[in-house]
């Protein structure tokens, strides 16, 4: 008799989840330019700990933000609706319900820690290109409410099953539900899956990895060059291109 065939499931991620995360997390993004500069010597264990255990810390008292983690899994056909799976994607949510004060979105960040990334990651890599993104995506969000998008990551090895899409299903009916906007900053790679599900180009943050950092853009990697060209234009050599993106609230 065949096995069952398994089906995609989403819940919410406990705890116990947090190294299979970061597991895919690190297959996911370890082959592009970024993760090869924050982590030049490798991926150490020490590092994916450290991932790992971000993702569960606990909660700024001060921050008005909740943190939601969804995974999708693959579970026995005949088995129960909750699991217990095989993980193989994952979405990063933070809701904010209601809008905030300027000294409350605008305030000060403390500064990076050295060891944030775990032994062997380059905090200046992190704060010149992921931090970026972030100021440049507070000055379009500031305080107003919403519903962020972190992170969209799928294993490399469970690719097509709809796992990407079926999360962000799930972060359009909690933002329709809530009347809010979703705000995220798109790689190249998930450019095309945003655009797809509705997400509007809003701006353009070109980072130009050869003048920085010296390295070019490997032959047949995608780099940003057909995203948001009506917004940004063409993209410059040795730049790779993350938009800045907006699916609107749904109209009453």
């Amino acid at each position: 008799m065949a096995a069952p065939k398994p089906r995609l499931c989403l819940r919410e991620a406990t705890p116990a989840d947090a190294s299979a995360l970061a597991e895919i997390h690190f297959a996911a993004f370890g082959p592009f330019i970024v993760n090869q500069l924050l982590f030049p010597g490798g991926i150490t264990a020490d590092a994916k700990e450290k991932a790992a255990s971000s993702m569960f810390s606990p909660p700024d008292p001060k921050s008005s933000s909740e943190r939601l983690i969804v995974v999708a899994e693959l579970v026995p056909e005949d088995g129960p609706p909750d699991g217990p799976g095989e993980i193989v994607a994952f979405a990063k949510w933070s809701l904010r319900r209601k809008p905030v004060p300027e000294e409350e979105w605008n305030a000060p960040q403390p500064p990076l820690q050295p060891d944030m990334l775990g032994e062997g990651g380059n905090i200046e890599v992190y704060d010149w290109f992921i931090g970026n993104l972030h100021r440049r995506l507070k000055e379009h969000v500031r305080g107003d409410a919403m519903l962020y998008l972190g992170t969209l990551v799928s294993s490399p090895h469970r690719q097509r099953l709809g796992a990407g899409a079926a999360l962000l299903r799930w972060g359009a009916d909690l933002a329709d539900s809530l009347g809010l906007d979703i705000w995220l900053e798109a790689s190249p790679q998930g450019y095309p899956l945003y655009k797809k599900h509705g997400y509007e180009d809003v701006a353009v943050v070109d980072s130009s990895f050869t003048e920085r950092w010296g390295v070019t853009k490997p032959e047949g990697h995608n780099w940003g060059e057909n995203s948001a060209l009506e917004v940004g234009g063409p993209v410059a050599e040795g730049s790779m291109r993350s938009v800045i993106m907006k699916r609107p609230k749904a109209s009453n």
